[in-house]
């Protein structure tokens, strides 16, 4: 990879433009330092390579140890960098209206005029390493968080919408020891447009994964509800959209809803009674399920049985195993 350049007049006018072009310098390190790390990773058949991984020590620990921490260094550069030069000839920008309403929304005991100096400048003056605004994917919240140098620890899942440098060699050439001035300075140099368009890129990423899944995967439930007339729990065929695809309100929610209960078939068996009809409709929705859903068959052996007689779970128990 080659290092991205950055034009440092467009930062706020109280901020030296020799100390960020030197700073500059320190990222560029980092990508040749990565090249090298990724280059020796280039050849994963390497036995000595291999035989000397250890939690202890040794070569293998070494290059994942610094491919994590360059990558972080380099990554995290590069975001600084985009979100603290303004355009050309600006004056300090005001928030934008995403962040803004992602601020009012997950900090609403903060007002998002001081959001700034009760939440980001406090984090960013107690931070070694970086200060991060950004989204937990996981969570589906945003977070303020902190890094205390390039290898972590860092929230698991977290995008990054706002990444400020807290380590000393970037305020320390200028402003010696006053953390707190160059946080100042930085604020007025934020590039809200920047935010805005991660904050836009998350809203994408989030509608992407809640309602796309693979086509070919699409078209096999698809084939699979259409070849089978028995009901065994995916949304009749008026439920899908203009596009085709099951309504869905979260990640999984096909997946719950494919391994649903059938009411009409759980109701088929009474008092213990045990049909041969009622095993083959249970060892066919075991059968089909699993083949369609991230569960294993046992997970839905499991839904199957649950509430019957030891003699129905015995009985399908034996025929799974049957055809294995």
């Amino acid at each position: 990879m080659e290092p991205k350049h950055y034009r440092f007049e467009n930062l706020a006018p109280e901020l030296n433009t020799k100390m960020f072009e030197d700073h500059w310098k320190l990222y560029e390190g980092y990508v040749e330092r990565l090249n090298e790390t990724m280059e020796k990773l280039a050849n994963p058949y390497d036995p000595q390579r291999m035989r000397s991984a250890s939690t202890a020590s040794g070569e293998w620990r070494d290059i994942e140890n610094d491919k994590t921490s360059l990558t972080n260094a380099v990554v995290l550069h590069e975001l600084f960098f985009e979100n603290i030069l303004m355009p050309p000839h600006s004056a300090p920008m005001p928030i934008g209206p995403m962040f803004q309403s992602m601020i009012q929304e997950h900090f609403p005991t903060v007002k998002y005029t001081d959001f700034w100096s009760h939440i980001v400048k406090p984090t960013a003056k107690a931070a070694r390493g970086w200060c991060i605004v950004g989204w937990d994917t996981i969570q589906a919240k945003l977070d303020v968080t902190m890094m205390d140098g390039d290898f972590g620890p860092c929230v698991v899942g977290l995008y990054p919408l706002l990444v400020i440098d807290c380590s000393e060699h970037a305020y320390a050439q200028q402003y010696g020891i006053d953390k707190g001035t160059y946080l100042d300075h930085i604020a007025r140099s934020l590039n809200y447009s920047i935010m805005e368009h991660r904050v836009a890129t998350i809203h994408s990423a989030s509608e992407l994964m809640r309602t796309a899944i693979p086509e070919q995967a699409e078209d096999y439930v698809r084939d699979m509800y259409h070849d089978n007339e028995k009901d065994f729990g995916f949304p009749d065929k008026d439920s899908y959209n203009e596009q085709g695809l099951p309504p869905s309100t979260g990640l999984d929610s096909r997946n719950e809803m494919s391994v649903s209960p059938n009411p009409r078939v759980q109701s088929s068996v009474e008092d213990g009674a045990i049909t041969q009809a009622d095993l083959q409709e249970a060892y066919d929705r075991v059968r089909s399920l699993a083949a369609v859903t991230f569960k294993s068959e046992d997970d839905m052996f499991d839904s199957e049985v649950r509430g019957k007689s030891s003699e129905f779970k015995e009985a399908l128990w034996d025929r799974l195993r049957e055809e294995d």
